[in-house]
């Protein structure tokens, strides 16, 4: 799969079931509630249909936010992960918080909060979101709001599911 470049200054991206919105400076973002590492990588959204996640693979195993959670990654795996031989110089963090959530719908950046999953902090460089399924996404260093998509078939809705 390919890698691609994005800037949010041009607005909001999409992987498959997944979208990620720039959170304004005006926005605080709690940090109390962090959505934590799983084998060295931050699950962005689990698969609900395929058991592939959107995840960031963490770069270095000693960067405070990597947590060991089982068998680590062999090597090749890790590479792999973080964009099959590129550096991926950043780390991430993600976090709950409802409040944020609710003062971008009052700003007029999301229609909805129930649709927010997390806020994802990136830091120290690039991050590269992944899933077995889609294109890799670049995601520069910043403040993030990270959601589901939903789909209407007239008076019915539901969220998007990969």
């Amino acid at each position: 799969m390919n890698i691609r470049e994005w800037n949010p200054a041009e607005g909001q991206a999409y992987q498959g079931d997944v979208s990620i919105v720039p959170v304004p400076a005006g926005v605080v973002i709690a940090t109390t509630d962090e959505i934590r590492p799983v084998n060295g990588r931050i699950i962005v959204q689990a698969g609900e249909m395929t058991g592939h996640h959107h995840a960031i693979a963490l770069a270095d195993p000693r960067a405070k936010n990597f947590r060991r959670e089982g068998a680590a990654a062999s090597p090749d795996l890790r590479k792999k992960l973080s964009g099959g031989g590129k550096a991926q110089t950043g780390t991430a963090r993600l976090y709950r918080d409802a409040t944020a959530a609710d003062a971008m719908v009052r700003q007029g950046i999301l229609d909805r909060s129930d649709l927010v999953t997390g806020f994802l902090v990136v830091e120290g460089g690039p991050v590269v979101l992944r899933h077995e399924e889609h294109d890799g996404i670049r995601i520069p260093e910043g403040r993030y709001c990270i959601g589901r998509q939903v789909e209407s078939v007239g008076a019915e809705e539901r969220a998007v599911q990969d």
